[in-house]
C-alpha cells in the first residue's frame, strides 16, 4: 500500500500561511474571522507549493529526492512554528480582547478556529482540483507533448528568385494618419 505523505514544500508554504494568518492584528479576530483567513492562505500555500514543485520538475529538481528524507524535521520545526505563532497570537488577541472588555480566547477559540480551517482548506483544495479535472477533461487532458509538433506552412515569397519583395511596412499608413 502506498502512504501519502505530506511533501516537504507543501508542509512549509502552509506552514508559512498559517504563521502569517497567525500575526497580529489591530481588531480582535473571531474564530470563524480566523479560520477564513487561514483556510484560504492554506488553499493558496498548497497552490503556489504545487506550481513551485511543477516548475521546478520541469528543470529536473526533486525537492523530495533531495530534501523527502528530512520530513520528520521539518515537520517538528513547522509543527513548533505553528505553535509558537498560536501562543502569539493567544496573548495578542486576549490583551485586545481585554483592552475592549471583551473575554480572552480559549481552547475553545482555537478548536473552532482549526475545524473551520481544515474543512475551508479541503473545500478550496477540492474545488481547484475539481476544476482542474474539468478542464483536462474538456481539453482531452494529454500532459505529454506528441512526438511531432506541427509547424505552420511559411508564406510563399513573391518576385524572381534574383529579385527580393519589399518587405510590408509595420504600421499601414491608413493607421498612422
Amino acid at each position: 500500500m502506498n502512504r501519502i505523505r505530506p511533501r516537504v514544500g507543501t508542509i512549509a508554504a502552509v506552514t508559512i500561511a498559517t504563521v502569517v494568518s497567525l500575526l497580529p492584528a489591530v481588531l480582535p479576530r473571531t474564530s470563524a474571522t480566523q479560520a477564513v483567513l487561514t483556510g484560504v492562505l492554506a488553499a493558496l500555500a498548497i497552490g503556489i507549493a504545487g506550481l513551485g514543485r511543477i516548475l521546478l520538475r520541469r528543470r529536473d529538481i526533486d525537492v523530495e529526492k533531495r530534501w523527502g528524507q528530512h520530513r520528520v524535521p521539518v515537520l517538528l520545526v513547522c509543527g513548533f512554528a505553528v505553535i509558537a505563532a498560536t501562543v502569539n497570537a493567544t496573548h495578542w488577541q486576549s490583551g485586545l480582547r481585554a483592552d475592549m472588555g471583551m473575554a480572552p480566547v480559549g481552547p475553545a477559540y482555537w478548536l473552532r478556529a482549526a475545524v473551520g480551517t481544515a474543512v475551508l482548506a479541503v473545500i478550496l483544495v477540492g474545488l481547484s482540483r475539481g476544476l482542474r479535472w474539468l478542464v483536462r477533461k474538456a481539453t482531452g487532458g494529454d500532459r505529454s507533448l506528441p512526438d511531432e509538433l506541427p509547424t505552420p506552412a511559411l508564406p510563399e515569397v513573391s518576385g524572381s528568385e534574383g529579385e527580393q519583395a519589399e518587405p510590408e511596412p509595420a504600421v499601414s499608413a491608413r493607421a498612422s494618419g
